[in-house]
């Protein structure tokens, strides 16, 4: 009976330490100046994060023709799959990055309008354009050499759009 006794006070006095240490740490960690400067720079950078995955869109590994098909085509029919179980987001994706790899965008836009359900359309409406932005985005920094000035690397990632529109 005292040995029962010697347990349970054990573990009371380690689970009282336990629990004024927490308190302890939490105080300590409250009453730092820069605690609410960190929680706002961690939330932001989950934030950008976040928006920066929501706009990652798939890119083609190399830039010749019959790649650039295969990827096309590879992304129409993920596209299609993810539409299937419903994943709206999955498959604007792959629709954006197949219509800014698609000769003809404009027919595509057309085919996309009749097949998807209204609010998949919609949401893709809405993806397009800030896909495009970031698809320019990265033809500028893959186009623009290191030293290159801003209007420079601007022209570059124009001609490789206007390269790829002929493509």
């Amino acid at each position: 009976r005292n040995q029962r006794k010697a347990v349970v006070s054990t573990q009371s006095t380690g689970a009282t330490t336990f629990v004024a240490y927490c308190i302890y740490f939490d105080y300590k960690r409250r009453s730092d100046p820069m605690y609410k400067q960190k929680i706002r720079e961690r939330r932001r950078a989950e934030r950008n994060k976040a928006r920066e995955e929501e706009l990652d869109i798939p890119m083609p590994k190399s830039v010749d023709p019959n790649s650039i098909q295969k990827f096309f085509m590879d992304q129409v029919q993920i596209g299609e799959e993810k539409l299937g179980m419903g994943d709206y987001k999955g498959a604007v994706k792959h629709f954006a990055s197949a219509v800014l790899h698609c000769g003809q965008g404009y027919q595509l836009l057309s085919i996309l309008q009749s097949t998807m359900p209204p609010e998949a359309y919609k949401m893709f409406m809405e993806f397009l354009p800030k896909a495009q932005a970031r698809y320019s985005r990265q033809m500028l920094n893959k186009a623009a050499p290191k030293t290159a000035t801003p209007a420079q690397a601007k022209a570059a990632a124009e001609r490789v759009i206007a390269e790829e529109a002929v493509d």
